[in-house]
């Protein structure tokens, strides 16, 4: 793929990305995606054939953004700093004028979302999932699996939500507040 190719078809997901982010898959099309990025709709569809084709691009993209996070941060001393790092994506998204957390968008939308996709962002929150659940134990070595693996879902659970209510009620400080909860959750680690 030549130069012109590869940058039209990044400017297409960075595109497509901020408005899954504020609208939701089913909002926009690659006609849509076309007139923002200034090319045509065919040139959309020679990328991504499909919008489950761009979909599953897309997801992928945030899990490779999220699996570096991960490891940038495992050298962090702390449970606390490395969930302070994680809640603090989801302050930064909240801020981000109107967006959401682009998993969040596409599992709201997941009855209709192909076979591919879904199994994708099922992908994606299991990895999320099985990161809080490691952090979980971490912070207290007693505590059982199971109580890790419902931590887990909680806390996530608790900063997508958080998403939605800081956007009805233009409050990006709503992470922060549900930040401080979920750290009291996990306990006061020492590792």
């Amino acid at each position: 793929m030549h130069k012109a190719s590869v940058d039209n078809r990044t400017r297409v997901l960075n595109a497509a990305r901020e408005l899954l982010q504020t609208r939701g898959i089913n909002a926009f099309s690659h006609r849509d995606l076309a007139e923002r990025v200034g090319i045509k709709s065919s040139s959309v569809h020679y990328y991504f054939p499909t919008k489950e084709d761009l979909g599953v691009a897309l997801i992928r993209s945030y899990q490779h953004e999220l699996t570096e996070f991960f490891e940038a941060t495992a050298t962090l001393p702390t449970v606390i700093e490395r969930l302070t790092r994680f809640c603090g994506l989801f302050e930064g998204t909240a801020k981000a004028g109107g967006r959401l957390c682009l998993a969040g968008m596409l599992a709201s939308d997941f009855a209709t979302l192909g076979p591919s996709l879904q199994s994708e962002v099922r992908a994606f929150f299991q990895l999320v999932e099985a990161w809080l659940a490691a952090q979980a134990a971490l912070s207290k070595p007693e505590r059982s699996p199971a109580a890790n693996a419902d931590l887990s879902q909680l806390a996530f659970s608790l900063l997508e939500g958080v998403l939605l209510s800081a956007r009805v009620f233009d409050d990006p400080d709503r992470t922060r507040r549900a930040a401080r909860h979920i750290q009291q959750l996990f306990g006061s680690p020492s590792v």
